[in-house]
């Protein structure tokens, strides 16, 4: 075995009958990652590893008084739903007073938030969907997402609902959209997304087809006759090829790369799910729920084939795979729903059995805020499983962690005003080496967030002044 490993291409992929992996950030791919980037518009790091962006989204607002660190400057003591972030405090900034005015609506307050959060200028009124043009993350994707299999995904754990006060229902489970009309594709399913990622290869991102809706995956590409077989057992020739010609320490991180990837298509081929049971105590027996909440949304998949039972395996599994496409640079950009905005969810596992709707109209009760407290942390509890992750993943000199530059936030700050001014949001990572931590930023009051998502497309390499209703780049950031 050589002690240095033989220079390869970052698009090396080990395949295999039906099957065809692609590699983590290897020092093998070091000497050629400066030519591979040339003509690249993503931001790379000296020949390092890009820099990616993601957007998570939180419905129907948060408490916003366990949310609010005390004081502003260096994060001490993290507030309840902040709590879990302990770990990684250190590479999250939580902002303060940005500010969604395009969020605002007619007389309804979750489908403008949703529909409008990352495009930056208002939604139409319309029960027919339109915004005003793509999303932030599209906006990345155009540019950055050429140099990747697959531009962007777009992810999720429930469908949406049927929207209300003359808007489209689609406002309120997509705040991804390739244009005006056309929001990107819900990823719902972890089964139909690892085998799209892992069984086959897609060259080019535009063949991606719909959501997942259907029983089977859109994914052509996939082989009938291996779809039963493991994705390692495959590739197993070819990685076994590979292994000869990497030195000690690309074998080593190869070998932890395959074990956890084995790992998550356990944790896939084993998820199944009483589909109607448990879509019915999770949303229609929901103590509290509106009326337009006991009409249940559509299942996500009919025979619930790869989708867990348990709310958070299923967000962990999703986003598990997330971190295995960012760390092979299947893609750089993504976002992700908790669940749709306006959703009725309940969380009966968390001690939150109420409508998650009807708690965050809490009308000041404390049992409905500690509620809606409980149901803010267990999200954050879910996201920072995924950072603690990101942080273990060598790339480079530092860490998976340390070229991301993530957002985490909601387009409505207080469910119970439906305001959209001082959002909880937060930004975790290091883009690249650019973008430091440990801070609670407090911004003059009405500052737009679009200017969060023009410093976010600055870092990652997309050459941008203004997008939406922004006034500039966001000031303040802490520097590396």
């Amino acid at each position: 075995m050589p002690v240095s490993s033989t220079p390869i291409s970052r698009r090396t992929v080990i395949r295999g009958a039906g099957a065809a992996v692609a590699l983590p950030w290897l020092e093998a791919m070091t000497p050629l990652a400066s030519t591979a980037a040339a003509g690249e518009q993503a931001a790379s790091n000296a020949g390092g590893p890009p820099v990616r962006l993601a957007f998570f989204y939180v419905p129907n607002g948060v408490n916003m008084d366990t949310w609010r660190p005390e004081s502003t400057g260096a994060l001490g003591e993290l507030p309840p739903i902040l709590k879990p972030l302990e770990p990684v405090k250190d590479r999250v900034t939580v902002i303060s007073d940005l500010a969604a005015d395009h969020c605002k609506g007619k007389s309804a307050g979750h489908e403008p938030a949703g529909g409008g959060f990352l495009v930056g200028e208002k939604c139409k009124h319309s029960e027919t969907p339109e915004v005003a043009g793509a999303s932030v993350d599209q906006v990345a994707a155009r540019e950055i997402g050429l140099s990747t299999p697959v531009d962007s995904l777009a992810l999720g754990i429930d469908p949406g609902h049927r929207g209300d006060h003359g808007y489209s229902g689609t406002y309120l489970s997509h705040i991804s959209w390739r244009s005006k009309t056309t929001p990107s594709p819900l990823r719902m399913n972890p089964k139909v997304l690892f085998d799209d990622l892992f069984r086959g290869q897609r060259p080019r991102p535009a063949k991606w087809g719909g959501g997942d809706f259907g029983a089977a995956s859109n994914n052509s590409s996939v082989r009938p006759d291996t779809i039963e077989q493991s994705v390692l057992d495959l590739v197993r020739e070819d990685a076994k090829a590979l292994q000869r010609r990497l030195g000690f320490s690309d074998r080593r991180k190869v070998e932890e790369y395959l074990e956890g990837l084995r790992g998550i298509e356990r944790r896939v081929r084993s998820a199944s799910l009483d589909a109607e049971s448990h879509h019915r105590e999770a949303f229609r027996d929901a103590p509290g729920a509106d009326a337009d909440e006991q009409e249940l949304p559509p299942l996500i998949i009919p025979d619930g084939r790869g989708v867990p039972k348990l709310y958070a395996d299923h967000v962990n599994l999703m986003l598990d795979i997330l971190v295995l496409a960012f760390q092979t640079d299947t893609t750089r950009i993504a976002s992700f729903l908790f669940s749709y905005e306006k959703s009725g969810r309940s969380y009966p596992e968390i001690d939150a059995r109420g409508s998650h709707h009807s708690l965050s109209h809490h009308q000041k009760k404390q049992e409905n805020l500690d509620q809606l407290t409980r149901i803010n942390t267990h999200h954050m509890e879910l996201f920072s499983r995924m950072l603690v992750r990101m942080s273990e993943v060598e790339e480079g000199a530092g860490s998976l962690l340390d070229n991301v530059m993530i957002l985490y936030g909601a387009g409505i700050s207080d469910g119970n005003r439906h305001n959209h001014d001082d959002l909880p949001v937060l930004v975790a990572g290091g883009a690249g080496g650019t973008l430091g931590g440990g801070v609670h930023l407090k911004l003059d009051k009405q500052t737009p967030i679009c200017n969060l998502y023009v410093d976010m497309l600055r870092r990652a390499g997309v050459a941008i002044d203004q997008f939406g209703d922004s006034s500039g780049p966001l000031a303040g950031l802490p520097k590396a």
